[in-house]
């Protein structure tokens, strides 16, 4: 028996060793994260992007201010991410509250010669991922939240990246002419709780390893919906008012995706039979949900409702 433990004894104080290193990097991180705390500068930052982006004379026929185009680009990560629909006239707000010390928010507006615009946010955290974890622990500025107001009468191309945070999003009542969401390790949730000023040309969502839940897609009215979902769950309420067809591509892989298609549009499923026997006649003039559903180690539930 004596042999066999000294066979093991090197192989015991080699591990032994690993722990005491991890333990004593994460008591250095620890008293780094504590000293941080009164250094911690919590800052409430306002940007506009008002001027350009306001509406701008139109040609000579009409006197009427016309709203140039511009597409908005979201580059988001490590924080708590809300879009709301803001104040006409007003231009694109945003709105956050963070610890300086551990993140950044930049933004850059771009205007075109064609009198379009791009508008890019970014926000990130700078700070060492242990440390902040420890540093909020301690009291020391955790707060991480962006709010984003886009203007109502403005057409606006929207894209959205959001990285180990959570987003939540409504976009009721807002002018958008395409939409294109990304999220990676975190849950996101998108609301359309009222129709568009005009229907969406194409709304795409991918994601992997987190939750996603989207309802009101009809309110979009969008040519085109596709969702792309990884290693999670995706609850997808395609209820609201729809105004056209629709091609509906709905993808999992490792994941479970429930889908809820309302009982006012006619739904074309070749995987479902069932689902078809139940829409409404194709005399009506509902219009025609066309869907392709791919799924590989996962699922999708269609529910007619």
């Amino acid at each position: 028996m004596a042999s066999k433990l000294g066979c093991f004894r090197p192989v015991l104080f080699g591990c032994l060793g690993i722990v005491v290193i991890l333990l004593i990097g994460l008591g250095i991180a620890a008293l780094f994260a504590w000293r941080g705390v009164d250094k911690a500068r919590v800052e409430d930052r306002d940007l506009l992007a008002a001027t350009e982006v306001t509406a701008v004379a139109g040609d000579a026929a009409d006197d009427t201010p016309a709203a140039p185009p511009g597409r908005v680009i979201l580059d988001l990560a490590q924080g708590e991410f809300t879009i709301h629909r803001g104040t006409a006239g007003e231009g694109v707000r945003v709105k956050a509250r963070f610890n300086q010390e551990a993140y950044e928010l930049t933004d850059d507006l771009e205007i075109l010669p064609d009198s379009t615009w791009v508008y890019r946010v970014r926000y990130r955290r700078t700070m060492p991922a242990l440390q902040a974890i420890l540093q909020s622990l301690f009291g020391g500025g955790g707060e991480s939240r962006v709010d984003v107001y886009l203007p109502p009468d403005v057409p606006i191309a929207l894209e959205v990246q959001v990285q180990r945070g959570g987003g939540e999003v409504d976009l009721g009542g807002m002018w958008l002419t395409d939409g294109q969401i990304d999220v990676s390790k975190g849950g996101f949730s998108l609301q359309i709780s009222e129709p568009l000023v005009e229907p969406l040309d194409r709304l795409v969502i991918t994601g992997k390893m987190g939750g996603l839940d989207v309802s009101g897609v009809g309110n979009a009215s969008p040519r085109t919906f596709d969702v792309n979902w990884r290693m999670g769950g995706a609850n997808i309420d395609l209820g609201g008012g729809w105004l056209r067809d629709c091609d509906v591509s709905l993808a999992v892989n490792m994941g479970g995706m429930s889908v809820t298609v309302p009982r006012d549009v006619i739904l074309e499923d070749a995987a479902s039979a069932e689902s078809q026997l139940q829409a409404p006649p194709r005399e009506t003039s509902a219009p025609v949900l066309r869907l392709r559903k791919t799924f590989k180690r996962g699922e999708i539930d269609v529910i007619r409702r």
